[in-house]
């Protein structure tokens, strides 16, 4: 039998319990400042003023050191490899110099000088005299010269001409056409590891989306090997092949000292180039360093919808409301697979998605989510454009007056494009090149497609910060694509697009069938590259400002390597990749492991020292 005495003292520690509970409560609800945007709060760094040399290309202010890196681009600029290769040379402040033919470029070829350039050659331009053209690029090459062959010339040629064959390094070609089992691209050249991409026994058929047909060339001994195609096990026991003996993509010749890359495929289309140009560089020197920007950023876009709208078709696929729906459904989604590998949050809220929505907006949802963003260190953009928006600065002129009447004092430093609307946006640019609408804003983040370059300045105040993933899918191209902008960018730029989940338009676009990829996705391909910073976009914006404005120098004496670093506001972010060596010891900042043989350095000062020692010290016993 319970006694009053214990009664009492079981209610006074249930009281207990409830008042400290409901104190919690309050305390957290007090102390959530949810109309301050702290990822905001770090310094708006304007554009640098760039100088250019006499041909036009950045000047990075280095003239001080001996032989200035120019990249030559032998090819047409009518095509995505001549932009992205562009754009690589601009990350890299490297002079880019354009020839539409060999022969055009024949004289500055010839030219002898202490850094010689980097040359990426189209090789269907040298197929009207190849042989001609591979005597001078072996000399070339053997003189010390860095040749890229972005695109081989046709098999026809390569068969036909014996000095273009030993230019390449080929030893043999076994067939214009070999269907392919799987690709293998081997660890050490673009960060991530070793990657295989299967067509056989594939769960989703769609995702394989690599050139499964590719011309067979045997490779010689002097080649290296970074990615290679592999026919079925049956079929190389039948014609008793080895491994070397399998249809190469992307390799390299050594000749003299020097190297020729070939790509044997359309792998340098695209961003996909950006990093396979680093990687190749990489191999060409004793160590590897350059800018990168160290963020990741899981960007929602069309989220949180402040209107009922389409209420009948979510009624009928969800069974709820656009409001319950948003709250109950999607954010706790968000936050599992965001917290599990502790991504940060920025979600670009609609007033309205359509113009045409009739309902009036509720400021007490955006106070809600505001509130529910601070607590998960998430940050709150605007949609710059709503659906088939008809005029765009009406829309977003609207949206900006609507949550100008609530009063509320939150920074909206980011915003979403949707790809419809991106021809539109340089009308929403004052004369001051900001926002008219949204004068906070500094960064824009443009929908996801393929060929469009990443990260750049969209005026001298506002950054361009694409998508590079679409969350709810990765194909065997978007895993190159993002083991490739890793390695040149330590960046990527996860999309979720809620507007296709909020107005499906097959059973496809359901959630339920897209939420378990987005998790699956987010959490198994970026675990390579954990070492690199989850941000919010503003976050990420600071670093990417650095990244586009500086430029880094660094000599090497000895096991010494010093750095400068130029035009950068606070830390730098580097990447520096090395052949079987480590850092021992660093001033100016600090290191970490990204995987073997790369290091993310972050620098706090203008000068720095990096000493290296092997990864692996043999020691010898008498």
């Amino acid at each position: 039998m319970l006694s009053k005495r214990n009664f009492a003292m079981m209610m006074i520690m249930n009281l207990v319990v409830l008042v400290l509970f409901l104190f919690s409560a309050v305390l957290k609800e007090y102390f959530n400042d949810y109309d301050v945007n702290h990822a905001a709060e770090t310094e708006w760094i304007d554009k640098t003023d760039q100088k250019m040399d006499e041909d036009g290309n950045p000047d990075t202010g280095w003239d001080s050191l001996p032989g200035k890196q120019q990249v030559l681009y032998i090819g047409t600029m009518d095509n995505s490899y001549y932009r992205v290769m562009k754009e690589w040379a601009g990350y890299r402040k490297k002079a880019f110099r354009v020839f539409s033919s060999f022969e055009e470029a024949d004289e500055v070829i010839q030219m002898q000088e202490e850094k010689k350039p980097y040359l990426l050659i189209d090789g269907q331009l040298v197929e009207k005299n190849p042989k001609d053209a591979a005597e001078k690029l072996s000399e070339y090459a053997e003189q010390g010269g860095v040749v890229i062959f972005y695109r081989l010339p046709s098999y026809q040629t390569i068969e036909g001409c014996t000095d273009l064959r030993n230019l390449l390094g080929i030893q043999h070609l076994r067939g214009e056409s070999v269907k392919l089992h799987e690709i293998r691209i081997y660890s050490g050249f673009l960060l991530g590891g070793e990657t295989c991409y299967s067509f056989e026994g594939v769960e989703e058929p769609e995702l394989i989306d690599m050139e499964r047909e590719v011309p067979w060339y045997d490779i010689s001994a002097r080649t290296k090997s970074y990615m290679v195609g592999f026919i079925s096990a049956e079929e190389k026991e039948s014609m008793a092949l080895n491994n070397e003996d399998m249809p190469a993509i992307i390799w390299r010749s050594n000749m003299g000292s020097g190297s020729v890359f070939a790509v044997n495929g359309d792998y340098m289309e695209g961003e996909t180039s950006l990093g396979i140009l680093d990687a190749m560089v990489y191999e060409t020197e004793e160590y590897s360093l350059y800018p990168v920007v160290n963020a990741q950023n899981l960007s929602i876009a069309g989220f949180p919808d402040l209107t009922v709208e389409n209420e009948e078709k979510l009624a009928e696929t969800y069974g709820m409301t656009n409001q319950q729906f948003c709250r109950d459904i999607l954010w706790p989604s968000f936050v599992a697979a965001a917290q599990k590998n502790n991504w940060k949050i920025t979600s670009y809220l609609s007033v309205k998605q359509r113009d045409e929505s009739k309902k009036e907006p509720s400021k007490n949802d955006l106070i809600d989510y505001l509130k529910y963003f601070n607590e998960e260190s998430a940050e709150a953009g605007v949609s710059l454009g709503r659906m088939d928006s008809f005029d765009i600065r009406a829309s977003v002129a609207e949206e900006r007056d609507t949550l100008k009447s609530w009063d509320m004092d939150y920074v909206f430093a980011g915003g979403y494009i949707r790809k419809e609307n991106k021809d539109k946006l340089s009308s929403l640019i004052d004369g001051n090149g900001q926002m008219k609408y949204f004068q906070d804003i500094r960064t824009v983040v443009g929908e996801y497609e393929k060929d469009q370059q990443i990260l750049s300045w969209l005026t001298d105040k506002i950054t361009l910060q694409n998508a590079t993933t679409d969350a709810y899918r990765h194909s065997y191209k978007d895993s190159l694509w993002l083991k490739s902008l890793e390695t040149s960018l330590g960046y990527s730029n996860i999309q979720v697009d809620i507007y296709r989940v909020l107005w499906p338009e097959s059973k496809a676009d359901q959630w339920e069938k897209v939420a378990e990829k987005m998790a699956a996705n987010i959490d198994t391909y970026w675990k390579p590259f954990a070492a690199f910073d989850k941000t919010t976009i503003s976050q990420s914006d600071s670093r990417v400002r650095n990244f586009l404005n500086g430029s880094v120098e660094s000599t090497r004496e000895g096991d010494r390597i010093a750095i400068r670093t130029k035009d950068f506001t606070g830390d730098a972010y580097l990447l520096l990749r090395t052949h079987g060596e480590k850092p021992e010891e660093m001033t100016g900042g600090s290191w970490k492991q990204v995987e073997e043989d790369a290091y993310l350095l972050q620098l706090t000062a203008a000068e720095a020292f990096v000493t290296l020692k092997p990864e692996y010290e043999l020691y010898y016993k008498e």
